[in-house]
């Protein structure tokens, strides 16, 4: 789904923005190609409609928080559409999506200097602490080196900014290849090096992605004490190739 949903009750505005496909793109789970662009024209149009839609939001409620998201790491996406984010990013609390090998103090600083959001969480998708699942089962492509690497960037930025950057995580649950066990330990460890995990439910999507499997109520009790955020995404209809949409919520 492209377009901006509006969380009325959190003052929240999620953008779902065009991007090409991601530069990795070897995920065994992930089906956000199916929206991403070849032409920088189309990447570019697009957006500018999406961004009309935020800019409505913007008007129309009292957003405070605006999540954005673009199939991909946001570093990937044309500077003339962060440039135009700019606009509505400035002292709200700003989410963005990345692969680590993008974040460096120099990369967040910069990103910091163009959006000047009052908080900027950088979400990373690491999704299983064991590395031989994430790169062997998930085919992340994201060795432990990095976790650590990202980590220690965390760790520079808040003794310079404070709590003004904050590091979230995710970890997948609910697939095929990853227990419960390996789901707990993954919140337990990344909780210690970085600034909260989001808990993200599986949904398969196309018919060669690994298989949804059934999740405790123990492993969800579990989830819910111990993470930011647990998204098991039951209420709402995440449609892929259906056109820009403006859902409030």
């Amino acid at each position: 789904m492209l377009g901006v949903v509006v969380e009325s009750r959190r003052r929240r505005a999620i953008v779902i923005l065009k991007n090409f496909r991601c530069r990795w793109g070897k995920c065994v789970f992930c089906p956000f190609h199916l929206e991403s662009g070849t032409e920088v024209s189309d990447v570019l149009e697009t957006n500018a409609k999406i961004l009309e839609l935020l800019e409505k939001a913007v008007h129309s409620f009292d957003i405070e928080w605006i999540s954005i998201f673009n199939g991909g790491s946001f570093f990937e996406l044309p500077l003339d559409v962060v440039l135009r984010l700019a606009r509505f990013t400035r002292n709200r609390v700003v989410d963005i999506e990345t692969r680590p090998e993008y974040i460096s103090t120099e990369s967040i600083l910069a990103l910091l200097h163009i959006l000047q959001p009052r908080i900027l969480r950088v979400r990373i998708g690491f999704e299983v602490w064991d590395e031989k699942i994430r790169n062997g089962v998930l085919r992340k492509g994201i060795p432990q080196s990095e976790v650590y690497r990202v980590a220690e960037v965390r760790r520079q930025l808040r003794y310079v900014l404070g709590d003004s950057v904050r590091f979230l995580v995710y970890v997948l649950f609910g697939i095929e290849g990853v227990d419960e066990e390996e789901v707990k330990c993954s919140v337990i460890r990344f909780s210690e090096l970085f600034d909260g995990v989001i808990a993200v439910k599986y949904r398969k999507v196309l018919p060669h992605h690994p298989r949804e499997v059934s999740v405790s109520s123990d492993l969800l009790s579990f989830l819910r004490e111990r993470c930011m955020d647990v998204d098991v995404d039951e209420d709402r209809e995440w449609s892929f190739g259906n056109g820009i949409k403006y859902v409030v919520y």
